[in-house]
């Protein structure tokens, strides 16, 4: 989205700066009149020297220095600084850079990194959605990292460095990509400024041909218990329907193993997706366990007239009007789904594609912009 944002800013003639911690610049922004200052630091995850990557991932000093110093550019100083994401190399040190030199910043919000210190609002040793409040007493003591306890400290300690510049920042705009997510995360924020909604564009599928049968429901993500992978396959097995995983993940061997029957395909890239499930799709099942903040794949299946089910405590659902283009479902409750899933068999809904397009959202930023501003 970061990548998309500066493109499509630039084809109107607007002069934007992408600033970045871990390279290479794709082709696209190479190639285009958008001007690129790159880190070339690695990830906390690529990083050789676990040290350098605890301590770079609670505070990158040498991203503050460069960011400040950027900023302190003549032409650069009343720049908006649009922030998509800190948390993997710049850390909140680009926050604080920005705030200190008062350039104005908005933060479109694609998780919830903001508040809770595992990005989710998830337990994931327990598979389930966290009630605590972030950053409580609680919360600390949970052990809800994915990989160990000692991870979740770190993420404590990195939230707690974080929540000055972020969390507890007066001067912070925001622009939520769904009201689901916004309903969750604004209880527990401190700006003074109004709180945005601006949905993301999506890349635009095809569906092609549609005369092929309808007679298989389908499943695209991350093969991970998070995303409910392995709802989709009981589920699926227990109404006897046919099933297609488009993904991979943790999960797929396991999966693949147990459940035979159901056609797992792997990543496969857009332009194969029809190929893959998209013309044979009974209905796109999202059967994830998380929150989410706006996942994108539901709203390309509406695009193409593809009904989708989803999880009732999940952004998916501000896209889904009951018995109309999809079905809601309890989160994490395989039975319900089943029930949705049999439902959509008897019920065969054929929505009215929708159509979400870049010029909107564009459209949509540059006004937010002048709020901003």
């Amino acid at each position: 989205m970061a990548v998309k944002t500066a493109l499509l800013l630039a084809s109107e003639g607007r002069k934007v700066v992408f600033f970045c911690g871990e390279g290479p610049v794709c082709e696209d922004l190479a190639l285009s009149d958008v001007e690129t200052v790159c880190l070339d630091m690695p990830s906390i995850n690529s990083n050789p020297s676990r040290l350098d990557a605890i301590r770079n991932g609670i505070w990158n000093s040498h991203a503050y220095e460069s960011f400040l110093g950027l900023l302190k550019r003549g032409d650069l100083k009343d720049a908006i600084v649009h922030v998509h994401t800190w948390t993997k190399v710049l850390s909140s040190a680009v926050f604080a850079a920005a705030t200190e030199n008062g350039n104005p910043i908005l933060l479109t919000v694609h998780d919830y990194f903001s508040v809770c210190p595992n990005g989710g609002f998830y337990d994931y040793n327990e598979k389930r959605i966290c009630e605590r409040k972030p950053m409580s007493g609680s919360c600390i003591c949970l052990n809800c990292d994915k990989r160990s306890y000692a991870q979740k400290l770190w993420r404590v300690a990195r939230q707690a460095r974080q929540d000055r510049w972020v969390r507890n920042n007066p001067k912070l705009h925001y622009a939520f990509v769904s009201e689901y997510s916004r309903d969750i995360l604004v209880p527990f924020l401190n700006s003074e400024y109004p709180y945005e909604v601006l949905r993301n564009p999506i890349d635009h599928l095809k569906r092609g041909d549609d005369r092929h049968e309808h007679d298989a429901f389908l499943f695209i993500g991350r093969v991970s218990p998070e995303k409910g992978a392995d709802l989709f396959c009981e589920a699926v097995t227990a109404i006897g329907a046919k099933g297609i995983v488009i993904g991979d993940g943790e999960m797929l061997a396991e999966l693949q193993a147990r459940y035979p029957q159901i056609e797992f395909t792997g990543w496969v890239k857009p332009e194969q997706m029809r190929l893959h499930g998209i013309n044979r799709a009974i209905a796109m099942v999202q059967p994830s366990r998380l929150h989410e903040t706006a996942l994108l794949t539901p709203l390309q299946m509406l695009e193409q007239g593809v009904p989708c089910i989803v999880p009732d405590r999940c952004a998916a659902r501000d896209y889904v009007e009951e018995g109309v283009n999809g079905l809601l479902f309890k989160t994490g409750d395989v039975e319900d789904l089943e029930r949705a899933m049999q439902e959509m068999l008897d019920r065969q809904l054929s929505p009215v594609p929708i159509r979400i397009d870049d010029e909107e959202y564009l459209r949509n930023l540059i006004n937010l912009y002048k709020r901003v501003n």
